[in-house]
């Protein structure tokens, strides 16, 4: 398992976690805390495929995942793992995950 910082606070595409050569990103668990209303979707490339729906958190709201042995969701093989905001509001927090082949 690995550890990732969440913190991005550009509207759209945010770079969680760097692509790997031939491995998927497969997230165990994630918490976020947004300082202003924003909505947040997760997806496997910048600008990719959508890993989750748009999700609303409302100013100093959180969005809590808890540990999944299974997984939450992953990423596509070889590809970043992104975090895309509807909006220019810092989102901050971390994340657990694995590469998978």
């Amino acid at each position: 398992m690995k550890r990732a910082i969440i913190s991005g606070a550009t509207s759209g595409d945010n770079t969680l976690v760097t692509a790997v050569t031939g491995k998927k990103i497969r997230v165990l668990s994630l918490f976020l805390v947004a300082a202003g209303a924003v909505t947040v979707r997760f997806e496997s490339a910048a600008g990719g495929t959508a890993l989750t729906g748009v999700m609303s958190v409302p100013a100093n709201g959180s969005l809590v995942l808890p540990f999944n042995e299974a997984g939450w969701f992953e990423t596509a093989a070889a590809a970043l793992l992104n975090m895309e905001l509807g909006g220019a509001v810092q989102v901050s927090g971390a994340l657990v995950y694995q590469e998978v082949s």
